[in-house]
């Protein structure tokens, strides 16, 4: 399966969704690609650091080489974290932006036989290797946040969507991001305004609620474990529990153990 994060707008959490759905599947004992088509490479910078000889390393394997070559095998880099291959994110990339919308497909070909998943983080825009990405997918997932731009990037992405891969409308799903419970009950909130507003133009938001917490990028930055077991840390229970329930749907698979799968893998 090959799951696309795709957003035009960034901060939305696009990246750190991407980190955290990979290193579940990981944890739950599958086989995962990570493929960083974001410029801002910090997927690329989470699953390499501290690995030795890295940065010459990206030069030689990266995503420049494997969509030129039509090939994951000579491009990716076994990452820190087990189970995950990644192939690195590089500024060559900008000499790929006139390819062909098919270059990935073909280099994704037959991945199946080492790889139960893809997890593909695009860069916040919409360009040729965002529709290489978006034709690639099985599911695509876009994080969205509460704010008019939020509304009016993800109505032209259905629009692109219906437009450019008009097979992949129905695999095209949203989720909340920067959640706060705490405005949740209050129907004035900007929050539930928006929340409803969203609903009522879009028939595509999943259930998932990915709370606003630093927990994610102290996760996804800083490397931090997250305690889930402490009685005060709400916020990282959450997160571990919302994170569990987007990779349910994904794999099928009913795991409510948060714990398990908050931590470092």
């Amino acid at each position: 399966m090959v799951i696309t994060y795709s957003s035009m707008k960034g901060g939305v959490g696009k990246t750190t969704n991407a980190i955290l759905t990979a290193t579940n599947l990981a944890a739950r004992g599958f086989k995962v690609l990570f493929f960083d088509l974001d410029t801002n490479n910090s997927g690329t910078m989470y699953f390499t650091q501290g690995i030795e000889g890295i940065t010459e390393l990206i030069e030689t394997r990266n995503v420049f080489g494997a969509l030129s070559q039509n090939s994951i095998e000579r491009n990716c880099i076994s990452t820190r974290i087990e189970r995950i291959d990644i192939v690195p994110s590089h500024l060559n990339i900008f000499k790929l932006r006139g390819i062909g919308y098919n270059e990935l497909q073909k280099t994704l070909r037959g991945y199946e036989e080492k790889y139960d998943y893809v997890v593909i983080d695009t860069a916040p825009t919409y360009d040729n290797l965002v529709i290489n990405a978006l034709l690639s997918s099985d599911i695509i997932l876009t994080p969205i946040k509460f704010s008019s731009f939020d509304f009016t990037t993800s109505k032209f992405l259905q629009k692109q969507l219906y437009d450019d891969c008009p097979d992949k409308v129905g695999h095209w799903y949203m989720l909340y991001s920067d959640f706060q419970q705490k405005y949740a009950n209050f129907e004035d909130a900007p929050q539930t305004q928006f929340v409803r507003y969203f609903e009522e133009n879009f028939d595509n938001i999943l259930g998932i609620y990915i709370p606003r917490t630093d927990m994610a990028s102290k996760y996804t930055q800083l490397d931090m474990r997250l305690n889930t077991k402490a009685k005060s840390n709400t916020l990282a229970r959450s997160l571990a529990v919302e994170v569990n329930k987007l990779v349910n749907l994904l794999t099928g698979e009913k795991i409510d153990d948060e714990s398990k799968f908050a931590v470092k893998f």
